[in-house]
């Protein structure tokens, strides 16, 4: 059976030093950002509300614009951003997929995520499975990378603190 081509996935990347640039020059070609509503922007924050106020950037200007960027100065590199929702508001399935089609690129892949269905977190998984139904085709998104384990080998790394030695 023929190896399978590797995802090397930077997990929760927006607290590296240099987010998304780190993680390209360690090998990544998957990057992670969680993101929350705020003000009519999704915002990196590995939390949701009341505790906003540890946010780190916008996901367009942090990752979005140079990863789009970074492939159309790379077209040989398959690039995959993945969004794992933190907060359950509706507004955002409107605000990801107006910038999803903005930065749609043959070589930009995007994948959905939002933690199980516990009580707890409920409320966001519904909000990301409403975005992945409905936008699933006219995006091909991947939910988590459960549905990429097939095609691919899947390693997730920490880079923070400027470390990768522990994958």
């Amino acid at each position: 059976m023929p190896e399978k081509p590797l995802l090397l996935h930077s997990h929760n990347d927006y607290w590296c030093t240099r987010p998304l640039w780190d993680a390209i020059d360690y090998g990544c070609n998957m990057i992670e950002g969680d993101i929350i509503y705020m003000n009519n922007k999704l915002m990196l924050s590995h939390s949701w509300r009341p505790f906003a106020f540890m946010c780190y950037g916008e996901l367009e200007e942090t990752y979005l614009k140079p990863i789009h960027q970074y492939c159309i100065d790379n077209p040989q590199k398959e690039m995959w951003m993945y969004v794992e929702y933190k907060d359950s508001n509706e507004k955002i399935n409107d605000i990801l997929h107006n910038l999803f089609l903005n930065y749609k690129i043959p070589n930009l892949h995007y994948t959905i995520s939002a933690q199980n269905e516990k009580w707890y977190h409920k409320k966001r998984y519904k909000t990301a499975m409403k975005f992945y139904t409905k936008y699933k085709e006219e995006l091909q998104l991947a939910w988590k990378t459960t549905e990429l384990a097939q095609q691919y080998e899947i390693k997730k790394v920490d880079l923070f603190p400027e470390s990768i030695w522990h994958f």
